[in-house]
Formats: structure tokens, C-alpha cells, sequence
């Protein structure tokens, strides 16, 4: 299916979407408290780049197994984009926002998990890696929390579900065909890359061209983890575990 016309058409329209966003982002346009940035531009492209993404899984793949979730991972996925356009205007769609992908994260999780059988690394290279992950969450929650504010328990939650997100993705290894374990994992770090540029730049120091950074790895993230489900049913054997 990865050859076919059909991911070849979606693959073009998701990354084409994704481009018009991120260029939107850096047009710079004067439109009240919107000055930094082409609004409007902005307001309309990123809910179809998860839209389209919605459209393939349910034109194309609603009759392979874990779907479901996948369908509610993307639904809020698309839900968070929309609300965290609004954080400019109240720091309540920030927290909506998160709990929305806490909702999209916790349903991957799930799919991870259950499409595996396991989420403890197979090995020793495998856990010194989710070992890692869990550092990485600490220090960069440790760098945020002085500037969190009340918002110290959803960011803390957030970042602990993504994390896991992580982990569990890790623990596929060896028990999913080969190509998804490595588009699901190139999926999950990118997402960590997402969040943790958001967390820095709003919490920590401004980084240059953050909103960019964050679209190009969000984006590819979720193509990345779509493109994982498309291969798990390929016929591939695991290769065998060493220890």
C-alpha cells in the first residue's frame, strides 16, 4: 500500500499542506496583534494537515486492526492543533490543547502496546534508550518548571504521556516487523522534538523559528506513524532478540 497511487497522492497533499503552514508562519503581515505572522493563512491550513490524514486512514484503512485507535489519536491530534492556535489569545486553549494530545497520546500508547504485546525493551541497547528518554523528561521539565506557574501539572502530565509514548514505541522492537518498529520510533521521537521545542521556547528561552522547527517535526511525526501503521501488516519476520 505504500506504493500505491493512493499514498503517493496523500503523501503530496499532507507535505504540501504542511509547507503552505510553516512558509504562513513566516510571512510577516500586519494584522493588529497578529503582526509576526500570516494569521489567517495560518488558521487555515494547519487543521487540514491532520484533516487529510483523517481522510486517508478512514477512506483507506478502517478494516486494519488498532484503527480505532489511531482514528482517536488523529481526531485529537486535529483538536489540539485548533486550540492551541488560540494560545496567543488565553492561556486556557494552551491547556486545552494539551489535554487534547494527552488524549492522542495516551491512544497511541494503546495501539503501541497492544499491536506489540509488550513495552519493556528487548534488550539491553533498547532500555539503556528508554532510560534515556526518561532523563531527557526530567531535565527538560526540570528547566521549565521555574516558569511553569500553575500550569506546572498539565505540563507535567503532557510531558510524561509523550515520554511514554516514546518508551513504548521503543518496546516494539523485535516484536513488529522491522520497517514499522523504525517509522513508529522516527514518529515518536520526532514528537518529542515537537513538544520539547514548544516547552523551551514558551517556558525557558525564545528559539529562532520555534513555530517552524515544531510544525516540521509534528508533521512529519504523524506521517511517520501513519506510514508505521500502513507497514505493520507486512509480511516480514522479526528478527531474532539478542539479549
Amino acid at each position: 500500500m505504500l506504493k500505491s497511487k493512493a499514498w503517493m497522492i496523500f503523501t503530496w497533499v499532507f507535505f504540501t499542506l504542511s509547507a503552505v503552514n510553516i512558509i504562513a508562519l513566516n510571512i510577516p503581515v500586519e494584522q493588529g496583534v497578529f503582526t509576526s505572522q500570516n494569521y489567517l493563512f495560518n488558521v487555515l491550513t494547519k487543521p487540514l494537515i491532520m484533516a487529510s490524514a483523517l481522510y486517508y486512514l478512514m477512506k483507506y484503512l478502517t478494516h486494519q486492526e488498532f484503527c480505532n485507535w489511531l482514528l482517536v489519536a488523529f481526531l485529537y491530534s486535529l483538536l489540539g492543533d485548533v486550540l492551541l492556535m488560540g494560545q496567543g489569545i488565553n492561556e486556557l486553549f494552551f491547556v486545552g490543547g494539551l489535554g487534547a494530545f494527552f488524549i492522542a497520546q495516551g491512544a497511541y500508547i494503546v495501539y503501541f502496546y497492544r499491536s506489540a504485546g509488550s513495552w519493556y525493551g528487548p534488550n539491553r541497547s533498547i532500555r539503556i534508550l528508554q532510560g534515556v528518554v526518561v532523563l531527557f523528561s526530567i531535565g527538560l521539565y526540570s528547566l521549565m518548571l521555574p516558569n511553569l506557574g500553575v500550569l506546572w501539572i498539565p505540563v507535567l502530565l503532557y510531558l510524561t504521556i509523550v515520554a511514554s509514548m516514546g518508551i513504548v514505541a521503543l518496546g516494539r522492537l523485535g516484536r513488529v516487523n522491522f520497517n514499522t518498529f523504525t517509522y513508529t520510533t522516527i514518529g515518536a521521537f520526532s514528537f518529542i522534538l515537537s513538544g520539547s521545542i514548544i516547552g523551551y521556547n514558551k517556558f525557558v528561552d525564545e528559539i529562532p523559528f520555534a513555530g517552524s522547527l515544531i510544525m516540521v517535526f509534528y508533521c512529519f511525526a504523524q506521517y511517520m506513524i501513519l506510514k508505521g501503521f500502513i507497514a505493520l501488516r507486512a509480511q516480514e519476520s522479526p528478527e531474532p532478540l539478542r539479549t
